[in-house]
């Protein structure tokens, strides 16, 4: 039996079609095209695609083969997170939050993410590198990191058991270990004042100590070759012995030679007379080390006195004041080129803040608005308010009378910036004047003397007043002070010798 080809069933299909499209008698045409795939009639055009993978054998349908066509699926970097993902930020930054693998970063990952850790050597062993928190190792961090660290007690007190390099405490290291050792001169010399098993040298210790002692034989036995002194059984006997540097015969320790038969030296403890005017062994409070007097100035730092700076001058207005102590804001010293004042009081709102700028106004040249008067009077003679005038002529109802010493009168209002205050007084046959101490917000600013003055007309323009630095001002008040003068008159005796008639502030 022969199988037709698949052409020859195509073609018969055709001839199939255009015949069943005839009827009636009317010949009618039906144009049919094919494509594989698809049928495609005229005058009305269908397109059906079909995707087979065996033949079909219907009538009027094209039998094609068609590739499958495959679309990409899910992966990690399209900035979706799909199944299997814990993150996806769509780039190809391994040390952000979210690694290259779509997982998100992790202290122990084996990958940095920078900003967030140090390091990450991806596993958890504390003493390498990188410890398991993901920082560098370092001393002081409380972690060994082998091969390269003693010891690391985690803070940062050098003279415990673990020294600040991460180095097991031990005599010799320079460091004195808390009640292990007296001292630690790091140093392997035994004939110093700390002794290579790290105590203080001492007659006695059996080692000489150079510059000391003449000889130290490790006993107490005070009458053979080296005393319990430490000093030789022969110095002062005025030969120089083995051991001696010199002996003079005497046990006078104030010359060249002293006690212990070795020439005099500054820091020998013994001051030489006429060549040091102090020894006190090294550096003391009241001696420097080179066996001059301790004294803050002398360009010599000396710690043990105290001092923490010493520039050898007597200036306040540089970096080292006068104390020995560097300058600061608030010592009372104005340091040049830094501070613009120094009042040295914790006042922030007078002329000079707390951070040593300057608080000073510039007035503006008018009398200023302080108009309420307040009084400490018994006079009974006053019945005006001399604040708000800036000249007046008195009268028996105008005027402030000062009856006692430390009574005053006071101006306030709005605060305005202030730099002079004068005053007009009253004077007739007999002249009352007086002296008064000036107050701005209670802080005396000068003193105002009217005696022997004229003080009358405007207490802008008279020679009664006193100028200051400018500053803000709520309240001026003026204080009676003794004149000393004696004189009695309209205010008797020595009583204050006032009358005011008038205040300004400008």
């Amino acid at each position: 039996m022969k199988f037709l080809s698949r052409a020859a069933l195509v073609s018969i299909s055709v001839l199939f079609a255009a015949g069943l499209g005839c009827s009636g008698g009317e010949e009618e045409t039906t144009a049919a095209s094919f494509t594989a795939g698809a049928t495609m009639t005229s005058p009305t055009s269908t397109t059906t695609a079909t995707t087979t993978t065996g033949a079909t054998t219907s009538p009027g349908t094209a039998v094609t083969d068609v590739e499958t066509s495959t679309t990409a699926g899910p992966a990690c970097g399209d900035g979706q997170v799909d199944a299997g993902e814990a993150c996806d930020d769509g780039n190809d930054n391994d040390n952000d939050d979210c690694t290259n693998a779509c997982e998100e970063a992790v202290c122990g990952d084996g990958i940095v993410y920078e900003g967030k850790e140090e390091c990450d050597d991806g596993n958890d062993v504390d003493s390498d590198a990188c410890l398991s928190s993901c920082v560098l190792a370092s001393c002081g961090d409380g972690v060994v990191q082998e091969g390269v660290e003693a010891c690391d007690d985690g803070n940062l007190i050098a003279s415990d058991e673990c020294t600040n390099q991460c180095q097991a405490a031990s005599c010799g290291d320079g460091i004195t270990q808390d009640g292990v050792e007296v001292c630690d001169d790091g140093n392997d010399e035994d004939t110093d004042a700390c002794l290579n098993s790290c105590q203080a040298a001492t007659c006695g210790d059996g080692v000489v100590q150079a510059r000391v002692e003449a000889c130290d034989d490790g006993n107490d036995v005070d009458d053979d070759e080296c005393s319990n002194a430490c000093a030789l059984a022969t110095c002062g006997d005025g030969a120089v012995q083995q051991g001696e540097e010199c002996d003079d015969g005497n046990d006078v320790d104030a010359d060249a030679c002293p006690g212990n038969c070795l020439n005099a030296v500054c820091g020998d403890s013994y001051v030489h007379e006429g060549v040091e005017e102090c020894d006190g062994g090294g550096e003391s409070d009241a001696c420097n080390d080179d066996c001059t007097p301790a004294s803050c100035g002398d360009g010599k730092l000396n710690v043990s006195a105290g001092e923490v700076c010493d520039d050898g001058n007597d200036l306040n207005t540089d970096a080292c004041v006068d104390g020995c102590v560097p300058a600061s804001c608030g010592d009372g010293f104005v340091q040049e080129g830094t501070e613009e004042c120094d009042d040295g009081n914790d006042v922030d709102d007078d002329q000079c803040a707390n951070d040593c700028t300057s608080n000073q106004c510039v007035p503006s040249g008018a009398r200023a608005p302080l108009n309420t008067i307040g009084n400490d009077t018994a006079s009974g003679c006053w019945n005006g308010n001399p604040c708000t005038y800036d000249t007046y002529q008195w009268s028996s109802s105008h005027g402030q009378n000062f009856q006692n010493f430390a009574q005053g009168i006071t101006c306030s209002g709005a605060k305005t910036c202030v730099e002079n205050v004068g005053v007009t007084t009253y004077q007739s046959t007999t002249v009352c004047q007086g002296i008064f101490d000036v107050l701005c917000d209670n802080v005396k600013v000068g003193t105002i003397d009217t005696v022997g003055k004229t003080c009358t007309g405007s207490a802008m323009n008279n020679a009664c007043r006193v100028t200051f630095p400018a500053r803000e001002c709520a309240q001026v008040r003026l204080v009676a002070v003794n004149d000393n003068n004696n004189v009695t008159s309209c205010c008797g005796g020595n009583n204050p010798d006032s009358m005011l008639t008038s205040v300004s502030a400008w």
